[in-house]
């Protein structure tokens, strides 16, 4: 069944539905549902670009079969990983993860899912932008509530990779991050940090990058680098491609225009050391941007879990992120670490699956401050 809600909430210069309207939802349809879930939804939702204006972005919202408690469901709303560039990598086209947070919905809570902002036919997306990715988490809790009054007013955002970063730059934004609710706390599961800078410097440098990321397959640190290049030049436009990237590279970032994550690979010869990014302007850009993402700077009020796999293959090692870590100490986060050994960057997300629901239960029962 296919239910359409008009925006209730308008700018009153524009006219336009402010973030955070519901605009569509569509019960049991689109995208991966959760299984033991009593109501899937897929939606269509406004949220703020990165740029400032407004976006229309999806998302799916699934609640449990459990006894509703007193003032609704508990909220945690998952901030995916990167999907890819390609216009049809939206997150809910995969099934990522889909037992773990299956896992959340079957034990009494309401799980939201966020495609975040860019995608579709003459879309760009605006990979590791953070607040854009932030702006999606939140504006999906508001419309969320628009389409059920079972959700409660507390809620939890959790997320792996980018959207571990994403997490974190949500509990920046301290409780009153999305208007009328309380956010409790975040998750970050392998979060991206300052290895993203890392591997683009190695690149840059000519460095074995497997030095610093031993467990990282050259061919996939260049598909990586080259997505991180095509993202950040949507963000921002300055980014000269021909001045920035490397002859020998530039099949890799062509590539990465129109591939997701969960793709075979296309197989390119990979560039000589030295010839994957040239430095100058749009390099100290590139640079600029990452290092304004990196949630290594921020200042977290709220309860935050970090989990980290021992054998990360991708650029979140556990040198980096205990870098970051320590960083985010330093300025009064209250951290709880969770390290699982022997684990890659994807299974993290399943490891990690009991701290991360206790540690939702305490925070949720205030037991966490």
């Amino acid at each position: 069944m296919t239910s359409t809600t008009k925006p209730t909430s308008v700018d009153a210069d524009t006219g336009a539905p402010r973030p955070g309207t519901l605009l569509t939802s569509r019960r049991g349809e689109g995208g991966h549902p959760l299984p033991d879930a009593a109501e899937n939804h897929f939606v269509t939702y406004t949220s703020t670009s990165f740029d400032g204006g407004v976006v229309v972005v999806s998302g799916q919202v699934a609640l449990p079969h459990t006894s509703m408690p007193a003032g609704g469901y508990p909220v945690v709303c998952w901030a995916p990983g990167t999907s890819g560039m390609g216009a049809h990598c939206a997150p809910s086209n995969f099934p990522g993860h889909l037992q773990t947070l299956n896992e959340w919905v079957r034990r009494g809570y309401a799980v939201l899912r966020t495609d975040y902002e860019g995608w579709g036919e003459g879309a760009r997306r605006p990979l590791l932008n953070q607040l854009s990715n932030s702006h999606a988490v939140v504006n999906l809790v508001g419309a969320a509530r628009a389409l059920s009054d079972k959700l409660s007013r507390s809620w939890l955002v959790m997320g792996h990779s980018e959207g571990g970063g994403a997490a974190l730059w949500t509990a920046s934004r301290g409780s009153h991050a999305a208007s009328g609710c309380d956010l409790k706390g975040a998750i970050a599961l392998a979060p991206v940090g300052p290895g993203v800078l890392k591997l683009i410097g190695d690149l840059a440098d000519g460095t074995d990058t497997r030095i610093a990321f031993p467990l990282l397959a050259p061919e996939v640190a260049a598909y990586l680098a080259a997505a991180t290049v095509l993202g950040a030049q949507v963000s921002d436009p300055l980014i000269v491609l021909d001045d920035l990237v490397a002859p020998a590279f530039r099949p890799f970032v062509e590539a990465s225009r129109m591939s997701c994550v969960v793709d075979p690979l296309p197989s390119l010869p990979l560039p000589p050391r030295g010839h994957y990014l040239r430095r100058g302007s749009s390099y100290a850009r590139l640079d600029g941007f990452l290092r304004g993402q990196d949630a290594s700077s921020l200042k977290l009020s709220l309860p935050v879990m970090v989990a980290q796999a021992g054998s990360d293959n991708l650029t979140p090692t556990p040198e980096t992120t205990s870098e970051m870590v320590r960083a985010l100490d330093s300025r009064g986060a209250a951290i709880v670490f969770s390290s699982h050994a022997g684990k890659n960057h994807s299974e993290v997300v399943a490891a990690s699956l009991e701290d991360a629901l206790a540690f939702a239960d305490d925070v949720f029962a205030g037991r966490r401050r």
